[in-house]
């Protein structure tokens, strides 16, 4: 695929126009239906199969509306950064998650920065073509064991048996999990694995985290500490890999692990559930 920054057509209803992209009559790019609070997401599809979700396409005698799949994810930080080096920082920690988890278990990323002219005035936005990654969504929260993997890749049409993807499948989640691991033990930090839609399993049985852009440090301390969100994005994080390891790899750690001691005492749990609860609720009010 060409640089999509220099051939991009945004539909006035859908996005505002953006100056340093340039139009052209190839793609579109259309708010995707999952906002990050992080970034704004638009999905980047090709303007002749937006006509054809439209319009519609003649197979067998019978007018179908395939949907536009999309080429790439286009996100536009919401953090208004005030220097190229606070840029370059949050692209490090990009960077980081690519050096430890590997680019097989993560959608890849082209990050880069962009002067947004607007009222003469002018911002420095960081944007990333993102690779879209099709399956479904890995809900932590409502694994009971792997008969859930199991449902998901038979939703999931594929010329590969469902027992041999599935197989794949166990084998990735181990290897993401080691890799996750060990991103905590070199360098003390934790991906953001918690949020709805972060973890994906495609009909290939390969696992993808596509939220890139949150890392959090952890404080092995008795504070919930908080991310630049006000989310206890840590503790729900290490909640989440306790989970993956019981319910899909059938590992319990939690008698063992001095981590899992901290964070997985049912009182420190009751309390991350209220700051998750006022969280939402604050959240819920500044959209409505």
């Amino acid at each position: 695929m060409k640089d999509i920054r220099n051939q991009a057509h945004l539909s006035g209803s859908e996005v505002k126009k953006l100056n340093f992209i340039r139009n052209s009559d190839l793609y579109v790019f259309r708010k995707f239906y999952r906002s990050g609070l992080r970034s704004h997401i638009f999905e980047v599809v090709l303007a002749s199969d937006v006509e054809k979700e439209s319009s519609g396409v003649v197979q067998d005698g019978i007018r179908v509306f395939p949907r536009a799949r999309p080429v790439k994810m286009f996100r536009i930080f919401r953090h208004r950064f005030k220097t190229q080096e606070e840029i370059f920082l949050e692209i490090k920690r990009y960077n980081t998650l690519v050096k430890y988890i590997g680019p097989k278990f993560i959608a890849r990323s082209e990050e880069f920065i962009a002067d947004y002219g607007q009222n003469d005035t002018g911002k420095i936005l960081l944007c990333g073509l993102q690779e879209y990654v099709d399956g479904e969504i890995l809900d932590p929260w409502r694994l009971s064991g792997r008969e859930n993997v199991l449902a998901l890749l038979s939703a999931m049409a594929h010329d590969t048996p469902k027992d041999i993807r599935a197989q794949k499948a166990f084998k990735n989640m181990a290897a993401f999990v080691r890799r996750v691991r060990n991103l905590m033990d070199q360098t003390g930090y934790i991906p953001d694995l918690a949020g709805m839609g972060n973890l994906i399993l495609t009909p290939a049985g390969n696992v993808k985290l596509v939220d890139i852009n949150n890392i959090v440090q952890i404080h092995q301390d008795k504070y919930i500490h908080l991310d630049d969100k006000g989310y206890p994005a840590c503790d729900v994080s290490i909640q989440v890999l306790s989970i993956l390891e019981q319910k899909l790899l059938e590992q319990d750690y939690t008698a063992t692990d001095p981590l899992f001691k901290i964070f997985l005492t049912q009182d420190r749990l009751n309390q991350v559930k209220a700051i998750e609860q006022a969280f939402y609720r604050q959240l819920n009010t500044r959209e409505n």
